[in-house]
């Protein structure tokens, strides 16, 4: 069997064969020699500060009992954060008012010159009356006035009367 391998790939791995031999070989040697200095002891002594090496200034463990009972990094350690007040009551909408059918009843309309007036009057009453713009009748303002109708107003709401209504 014949082995195809680039030149390149060769010397790459001649390279590598190499360094592997020598690295052996240099670990063999350190293990059969007898360095005294490889094999002595290390002289090692704590160094502490006066305060840690003398036991009897020591606290008693029982000194520590609030920082053992919560430690660090436990939920208990966060910091107070007082709850959030309560939402105001919640204010119920007052409900519109109904609109009720006054039953106003547009009865003529009188346009002369500067003269405006309509003819008002109630359908539970036959009584009514000359007003005009800017006059009041039964709590209803008079707006305006105009060939085909009139417009009353009362708190806001509008109340346009017809002269002939389209019913």
């Amino acid at each position: 069997m014949k082995w195809r391998m680039a030149p390149l790939g060769a010397i790459g791995l001649l390279i590598v064969v190499g360094i592997n031999a020598w690295l052996l070989t240099a670990i063999l040697t350190e293990i059969w020699s007898d360095n005294p200095a490889a094999t002595g002891k290390a002289d090692w002594r704590v160094s502490l500060p006066a305060s840690a090496g003398s036991i009897a200034n020591r606290k008693p463990l029982e000194a520590y009992r609030q920082i053992l009972a919560r430690p660090v990094f436990f939920k208990s350690r966060e910091p107070f954060v007082a709850a959030p007040p309560p939402p105001p009551p919640a204010v119920k909408p007052v409900p519109a008012p109904v609109a009720v059918d006054p039953g106003l009843v547009l009865g003529g309309v009188m346009i002369k010159n500067d003269i405006r007036k309509a003819y008002v009057f109630s359908r539970a009453s036959t009584t009514g009356a000359w007003i005009g713009e800017g006059s009041d009748f039964m709590g209803w303002q008079l707006k305006s006035i105009n060939g085909t109708g009139a417009k009353l107003e009362q708190n806001g709401r509008l109340l346009e009367l017809q002269l002939y209504p389209r019913e």
